[in-house]
């Protein structure tokens, strides 16, 4: 049976998820408020003495507005609880924003290594949205994983079906009854925001992600579990 933790009452985290170096690793920036604000909220709380940074591995200059969001992006983990010195974005002509590009895992190993993180937050095999931008991040993380002989920790964010990304706090029920069936003999690590969390979860996209918000956005901001549930398994 996998153990669950809740990020904002008791228990806290694992061990692994206390006193450590944590480097969030994400392809785009908005991805940190979209996906994985409910991580950051908790893994930044002061008593767990975290050191948290973020490392999006291109600026999303898709529509030519990578400058722009790459300041969005500072802003949204300011709210979020990260430090603007720890955030960093990359322009890499073999890490640009594509939807149907797959980064190589080689060059996302080696920009790890220039942070060298004791722990690594990503996206799972199917991205949550089966961006191949996204998925790429796992098999860089886990290939500069495979080369530390330290042990670096990573854990990944799981994707779910259709029918539950958009149940919002319900989902944080669906995934205690899926405990038992999903990942066996897997750590999970299940962060669920309060109503404060959520509303600065949902400050950091419109308020800092301004560029980014259309119709659809305000969708996922409404209903998404991402934006309140995060379950993290430890690979």
């Amino acid at each position: 049976m996998p153990r669950l933790y809740t990020a904002s009452n008791q228990p806290p985290p694992p061990p692994s998820l206390q006193n450590t170096t944590i480097h969030l690793l994400i392809a785009h920036p908005d991805d940190e408020a979209m996906f994985f604000a409910p991580t950051l909220l908790a893994l930044t709380f002061p008593s767990l003495n975290n050191t948290v940074s973020v490392l999006c591995l291109s600026t999303g200059n898709a529509e030519n507005l990578g400058p722009i969001r790459e300041k969005e992006l500072i802003a949204s983990c300011e709210i979020l609880g990260v430090d603007r010195t720890r955030v960093h974005s990359f322009d890499h002509p073999e890490l640009q924003d594509s939807m149907t590009e797959t980064w190589p895992p080689t060059k996302i190993s080696e920009i790890l290594s220039q942070h060298n993180p004791s722990t690594i937050v990503t996206f799972d095999e199917s991205g949550v949205s089966s961006h191949p931008n996204h998925i790429s991040l796992l098999r860089g993380a886990e290939e500069y994983v495979s080369t530390r002989e330290s042990g670096t920790r990573l854990f990944t964010l799981t994707s779910v079906p259709i029918w539950r990304k958009y149940t919002f706090f319900l989902d944080a029920v669906a995934v205690r009854w899926l405990a038992g069936e999903e990942e066996k003999g897997a750590r999970r690590v299940m962060f669920v925001s309060s109503w404060a969390g959520y509303l600065k979860a949902r400050s950091a996209m419109v308020q800092a992600h301004v560029s980014q918000m259309r119709w659809f956005r305000w969708g996922w901001i409404g209903f998404s579990r991402y934006m309140v549930v995060n379950d993290l398994v430890e690979r």
